[in-house]
C-alpha cells in the first residue's frame, strides 16, 4: 500500500483502489434521520388533514387571532436558522416515540364520540395532539442534543394552539375589565367627568360600554407572539426574557385604556363621529404600533443591562 500524506485525518476510513482514496462524506449519516422525519411528519399532517384545514379556518375567524398559520413558518425558520447547532450531533432515539403515540391517543380523542366536544375544542385539542406527534418524531429521528437546542423553536408552536373556548371567554372578560380599570383611572387623571358602572361609563353626552369586541383579545395575542419572539432573538437570561413577556399583560391593558378615552375625547370635544368612524373601526393599529414600541424599547432597556456586548443575536 502506498503512503498515506500526514494531511489526513486519524480516523478517516480509506480504501485503495486501483490507486485512488476513497473517503466516505460525513453528512451522508444525517440524510437518514432527515428522511425519516420527513416522511414521520408528511404521514402525521396526512392523517390529520382534516382537523389541520379545521384549524386554518377557525384561525382566520377566531375571536383569538387571525394569524395562527404565521407561527409555524416561524418555527420552521429558526430551525432553519439554527440549523447547525441543532443537527450538530444527530442520534436515534426510539424511545421518544411514547410521545408519538402520546400525541396520536390525544388526536384521537378529540375525534372521538364519546366525548362530544364544541368545535373549537376539538380542533385545539386535535392541534395539541398533532404537535406532540411531530415533535416526538423529532426527538426519535434527531436525539436529545437536537431537541435542547430546538427546545424553542419547537416550544414556540404551543403558541399555535388554539385556546378552548372557556378559557377565551374568561380572559375576553379579563381584558374588558381591566380596561375599564384603566379607562377609570385615566378619566380620573384627566379630570373627565365621568361616571363609572361596571364596563359601562357616563360621560357628558356620550355613554359607552366596553363590549368583548373591545377587548383587544385579538392585538393582545399578536403583541405576545411578537414579544415571546424578540425575547428569543434579543434577550439571554431567562428572567429578563420572563419580564418582557410579563409585560405584555399592563402594556395591553394600558393600549385598550388608552384608545378608548382617546375615542371618548375626540368624539366629546372635536367631532362625535370618532366614536363610530374610522378611527375606532380601523385604527387598532395604531395603538397596537404604541404597545409594541414601549415592548421594543423595555427590550432594550433589559437588554443593555445583560453583561456582555450589546445587541447579540444568537
Amino acid at each position: 500500500m502506498e503512503s498515506i500524506s500526514p494531511g489526513i485525518h486519524r480516523g478517516t476510513q480509506l480504501s485503495c483502489e486501483g490507486n485512488v482514496i476513497r473517503t466516505p462524506d460525513l453528512k451522508s449519516r444525517q440524510v437518514l434521520p432527515r428522511i425519516l422525519f420527513v416522511c414521520s411528519a408528511l404521514l402525521i399532517v396526512a392523517i390529520s388533514w382534516r382537523s389541520i384545514r379545521a384549524w386554518f379556518e377557525i384561525s382566520q375567524d377566531s375571536t383569538q387571532a387571525s394569524n395562527l398559520w404565521i407561527i409555524p413558518l416561524l418555527s420552521a425558520f429558526l430551525i432553519y436558522e439554527h440549523r447547525e447547532k441543532i443537527f450538530a450531533r444527530i442520534q436515534f432515539m426510539p424511545g421518544a416515540l411514547i410521545l408519538v403515540a402520546l400525541g396520536i391517543g390525544v388526536y384521537e380523542v378529540s375525534l372521538s364520540a364519546l366525548l362530544p366536544l364544541p368545535q373549537l375544542d376539538a380542533v385545539a385539542l386535535a392541534s395539541l395532539g398533532i404537535l406532540l406527534s411531530i415533535t416526538g418524531a423529532f426527538i426519535a429521528c434527531f436525539g436529545r442534543d437536537a431537541w435542547n437546542a430546538a427546545r424553542f423553536p419547537l416550544g414556540f408552536l404551543l403558541l399555535a394552539v388554539p385556546v378552548p373556548q372557556a378559557i377565551l371567554d374568561v380572559l375576553v372578560r379579563w381584558l374588558q375589565y381591566g380596561s375599564a380599570a384603566v379607562v377609570n383611572f385615566l378619566f380620573i387623571l384627566l379630570s373627565v367627568p365621568h361616571l363609572h358602572d361596571g364596563l359601562r361609563f357616563y360621560l357628558t353626552g356620550l355613554n359607552i360600554e366596553i363590549a368583548s369586541e373591545c377587548s383587544g383579545i385579538r392585538s393582545s395575542f399578536s403583541l405576545l407572539v411578537l414579544t415571546v419572539l424578540l425575547s428569543y432573538i434579543a434577550l439571554h437570561s431567562a428572567w429578563r426574557r420572563f419580564l418582557l413577556v410579563g409585560a405584555v399583560v399592563p402594556l395591553v391593558l394600558v393600549k385598550n385604556g388608552i384608545r378608548i378615552v382617546t375615542l371618548c375625547l375626540l368624539s366629546i370635544y372635536v367631532d362625535p363621529g370618532f366614536i363610530t368612524g374610522s378611527l375606532h373601526r380601523n385604527g387598532g393599529f395604531v395603538f397596537f404600533g404604541l404597545a409594541l414600541a414601549m415592548e421594543g424599547a423595555l427590550c432594550w432597556f433589559l437588554q443593555r443591562t445583560e453583561p456582555g456586548p450589546h445587541a447579540s443575536f444568537h
